[in-house]
């Protein structure tokens, strides 16, 4: 199938959600809101007031669907700062186990790393991201060790993505895993690698704006089965996310912390139906803990 569909001027956008039976009030303001938010991003949270395709329930003011778009877009920024914390750490435990167990350089040698590793592809990429960057410490290394063509570990753990640094930990052999996942955070390392992945994907999703009310995760993290709490969580939904944001929080930032922000948050948004997201029905009993 072709696709044959064009353009609609911001006035013609008004028309069209006016005419599905969106209730707009004050047309030159809807044209200034969607100067600054795309119809399409918005379309996102069209659907909860939809009960079929491009059909408004009645009833439904654009006030509602925007609400429901400022509550996304503050949760996104407070997971965000969350995942912060825990990639800080996540790079800083891979940098020091590396290092104390492999040397400054011991990252170039394949078989320090599982064997199934793509291990040259990985370095390739490394090598790229870090001859792109304009980081002042690489800048420094480089002018200062001429006769070096690659960074110790510790610059490395810093200098590449939080993608790079998931794929790193991924590709560690058994023994490593388990003494970062143990020693630090008392995980299995299965789990361990699993949650990583997951949280890399929705911080990207986050950086990038994307609705997270009502998501399904592409990227599940595995289930701890050995911990109760777990019991009946949907890992598809963003509430699974919050328990291992729960687990990982440390030190400077503490899981009660964000914990408070969460449920200022929420108390917030009042209208906001957070069993999309997964929350189970005693969800207040997970927060408190």
């Amino acid at each position: 199938m072709k696709y044959t569909k064009l353009p609609l001027t911001f006035p013609e956008q008004v028309e069209l959600l006016k005419s599905r039976g969106l209730i707009i009030t004050d047309d030159a303001k809807t044209i200034e809101m969607l100067q600054n938010i795309n119809y399409y991003r918005l379309s996102a949270y069209f659907p909860p007031f939809q009960i079929k395709k491009d059909t408004f329930n009645e009833g439904t003011t654009l006030e509602a669907i925007l609400y429901l778009h400022e509550y996304d877009m503050r949760l996104q920024n407070l997971i965000l700062e969350a995942l912060a914390n825990i990639e800080i750490t996540i790079r800083t435990q891979l940098a020091y186990h590396l290092a104390h167990k492999y040397g400054a350089f011991g990252y170039l040698d394949s078989g320090n790393f599982y064997h199934r590793f793509d291990h040259y592809h990985w370095l390739k990429r490394v090598r790229e991201n870090i001859n792109r960057s304009h980081e002042v410490f690489v800048k420094h290394f480089r002018a200062k060790y001429t006769s070096e063509t690659d960074l110790p570990v510790w610059m490395v753990c810093e200098a590449i993505s939080f993608g790079q640094v998931s794929q790193l930990l991924r590709g560690l052999k058994k023994k490593d895993k388990k003494a970062i996942s143990k020693n630090h955070f008392e995980l299995d390392h299965m789990l361990m690698t699993s949650w990583i992945h997951t949280i890399v994907y929705v911080r990207n999703l986050c950086a990038h704006h994307s609705r997270i009310w009502n998501r399904i995760l592409a990227i599940r993290p595995m289930r701890n089965n050995k911990d109760t709490e777990w019991d009946g969580i949907r890992n598809e939904k963003i509430f699974a996310v919050f328990l291992i944001i729960k687990k990982l929080t440390r030190f400077g930032y503490s899981w009660s912390e964000w914990r408070g922000k969460l449920m200022t948050l929420l108390g917030e948004f009042p209208n906001v139906d957070v069993t999309r997201m997964g929350f189970p029905d005693n969800w207040r009993e997970y927060i408190s803990k």
